[in-house]
């Protein structure tokens, strides 16, 4: 999935989206064909092209050695998504369930590991080792609720920091879909088990405490299976977004599928019948 990153010119001030497309409705679509043009004449200004060519062998040197980090501060975060597709190993899936008071109850993540359950009173202390194995994060309006939550949770200890965070939340925006996580799903035709067909955020505050309360084991296999759909539906729903740009774009790129979530359900099963 290679040739996201190579079309953007987003890489120093002179350059944002509007001047950036504007670059491609005149045919410099990738790094290639802006430095075979800015050879020959202007193509922005002396100065603006002087920078984008530096940058453009910053970025591509970095790529060639796989440097997230430099490529993470040359990339304008807005467009962190691109960098995705050279780096999918790298990338943790993560969603969390929190209580009334916002104390993080049950976080699910997948990422190269595979699928994993942390809960809270059980394994949810294992939770910033797992994040930090993975400088790629990816949620669902994590910047705004997610990752405050739990920066708060492990205030005591030293919680990671990636070198990439995707909000989904903003990245569907700009494809034209709106509303909450569940709905893009369907729309999207990622329907979920019948038995979690209508769960949402407020039901899962309600079977926490089934099971916090009264041992309710259904209800934590619930809780954790819903969890478990969030963050693993996170990565269908970023390609899809991803795949959805390109042709907005109108990028020339070869059509790969999206992530299948059928490798990782056996697992999920796993996880959920173990617990309780």
């Amino acid at each position: 999935m290679s040739g996201f990153l190579e079309r953007t010119f987003q890489l120093s001030k002179g350059v944002g989206p509007y001047r950036e497309r504007d670059l491609w409705a005149r045919g410099y679509e990738t790094w290639a064909q802006f430095e075979a043009a800015a050879a020959k004449e202007i193509v922005m200004s002396k100065t603006i092209d002087a920078q984008t060519l530096e940058h453009i062998g910053l970025a591509r040197a970095a790529l060639a050695k796989n440097d997230l980090a430099t490529l993470a501060t040359l990339v304008t975060p807005r467009e962190h998504w691109r960098l995705y597709p050279h780096f999918v190993e790298q990338a943790a899936f993560f969603d969390i369930e929190a209580d009334g008071e916002n104390v993080p109850t049950v976080v699910g993540v997948m990422d190269r590991e595979g699928v994993a359950s942390f809960r809270r009173g059980v394994s949810l202390h294992e939770l910033p080792a797992r994040l930090a194995k993975s400088p790629i994060w990816v949620t669902f309006n994590g910047a705004v609720f997610d990752v405050p939550v739990l920066e708060s949770a492990f205030e005591d200890v030293e919680f990671p920091t990636p070198l990439v965070h995707v909000d989904l939340r903003f990245l569907v925006r700009r494809t034209g879909l709106k509303g909450g996580l569940k709905g893009i799903e369907e729309e999207l035709k990622l329907h979920r088990p019948p038995h979690l067909k209508g769960v949402k955020g407020f039901d899962a505050i309600r079977l926490w405490r089934e099971w916090n309360d009264r041992r309710d084991v259904a209800a934590l296999r619930i809780l954790l299976e819903y969890n478990l759909y969030d963050a693993i539906n996170l990565r269908s729903v970023f390609e899809w977004c991803q795949w959805k740009l390109a042709e907005q774009f109108a990028w020339q790129l070869e059509r790969r599928p999206i992530f299948e979530r059928g490798d990782v359900l056996y697992d999920v099963s796993r996880l959920v019948l173990g617990a309780g």
